[in-house]
């Protein structure tokens, strides 16, 4: 198939598809202490240090790689809240659209954040019942989605196929530039006061009388009395440094790049069969059983690549790609879009996202140690979701509580 003649590269093509720059940052000593440590720099810590030097708290972050270098670089870029569930999932994920939109106006659109809208397409007569009753579920809760015939779908997006059955649509999802995003933050953040160490591995964390007092690491100590553990998938382990079990555990996903294009795909696309498994585990455990799963995903960057996929499989933090789901991938995209069989992939790339049983992250102060606070396992939605976290981590330390009640996402939840 034409649509595989795949040139596969190395991260150095992320950066020419997305504009990274290493340049960005403020040479300074390392700090020896400091109000907050935020012990992870992806969208999540990007975003808490942003909030809290913009409240003039003294912020430092600790990140063991460069800057977006882990799951907030390598994902689909979407700022999704359509298959998200009633109750606290949708509502924290409507709180980040509206931060989202918040810093687009703020740091000047440089995200390159769009609301163009997402379709949950739906092309087969078993996946109906759940997304019905997904919809039911949402009205009630005073959530509403709207559904759409074949025909109405295939008028919003024209390249899709004719098989379809329907699709949900939702007006005011989008997508981002999300290795854009972390960068514009940690700059923002770091013209506010914050500091950001890179290459800085976090070793041990110092506790006296069951509170936080020191972190520890390769590159020397930072005395503090606050730790936000925004580690996403490397959570457990520096919850592990203070006693502490963190129940999260790293879930792969692989996608492709194609070659720049013009303007094609007008919404951010989900195949309903993404949204079946994280409601059927038990089909889900059938499909990883048979290697990994495999579902529609597609957003159109402003560069003109499509960021396509996905398959994921439970692989810990293994982030080499395979032909087998390569291909996999352009099958599943295919199906949907069969237009795009000519067109070119230039590369694929894995990463390792962060999750919980109940698919909702953990956030809040960690009982039995003073000035520790969780804030990681948002489960392969953190880039939608990080800016809005870290708002609500900003508004923990600073205010002592949360425009959005964080109690049913404490960790205590598990024990």
């Amino acid at each position: 198939m034409c649509w595989l003649g795949i040139q596969l590269r190395l991260h150095d093509l992320w950066v020419t598809d997305l504009g990274w720059n290493k340049k960005v940052g403020v040479v300074h000593m390392f700090p020896k202490e400091a109000e907050i440590v935020i012990i992870g720099g992806g969208v999540l810590g990007s975003s808490a240090a942003f909030f809290l030097a913009k409240a003039g708290r003294d912020v430092v972050v600790l990140e063991r790689g460069d800057r977006g270098g882990e799951a907030s670089a390598g994902n689909a870029a979407f700022v999704w809240s359509l298959t998200r569930r009633p109750g606290i999932d949708v509502r924290l994920a409507k709180h980040s659209l509206e931060i989202h939109q918040q810093l687009s106006k703020e740091l000047g659109g440089i995200p390159e954040y769009r609301r163009c809208g997402a379709l949950l397409v739906i092309d087969d007569e078993k996946q109906m019942p759940i997304v019905e009753a997904h919809l039911k579920a949402r009205c009630a809760d005073g959530f509403p989605l709207k559904m759409l015939d074949p025909k109405e779908a295939r008028e919003l997006e024209p390249l899709l196929t004719d098989r379809l059955l329907g699709a949900v649509y939702s007006p005011i999802d989008g997508c981002i530039n999300p290795i854009y995003l972390v960068i514009e933050l940690n700059k923002r953040a770091e013209e506010l006061g914050a500091k950001f160490c890179y290459h800085t591995e976090v070793c041990d964390i110092e506790l006296e009388d069951n509170k936080v007092k020191a972190v520890v690491t390769t590159k020397g100590k930072i005395k503090t009395n606050t730790i936000v553990n925004a580690a996403g998938s490397w959570a457990r382990f520096i919850g592990g440094m203070v006693g502490v079990k963190i129940p999260i555990v790293p879930y792969q996903m692989q996608m492709i790049v194609t070659e720049q294009l013009p303007p094609v795909l007008s919404h951010v696309l989900m195949g309903a069969s993404y949204m079946v498994d994280e409601y059927e585990k038990e089909e889900l455990a059938q499909k990883e059983e048979a290697g990994f799963g495999c579902a529609l995903v597609a957003s159109q960057q402003l560069s003109g690549a499509l960021l396509l996929g996905a398959t994921w499989k439970d692989a810990g933090y293994d982030k080499r790609t395979t032909q087998e789901e390569v291909e996999a991938i352009a099958r599943e995209n295919l199906r949907f879009l069969p237009s795009l069989k000519h067109v070119n992939v230039i590369r694929s790339f894995a990463n390792s996202f962060p999750f919980t049983s109940d698919d909702l992250p953990i956030m809040g102060y960690v009982d039995g140690v003073e000035g520790f606070i969780m804030a990681a396992g948002h489960c392969g939605h953190g880039i939608c979701l990080g800016p809005g976290s870290g708002k609500l981590i900003q508004e923990l330390i600073c205010d002592g509580k949360t425009s959005l009640p964080l109690e049913e996402l404490r960790l205590s939840r598990f024990h």
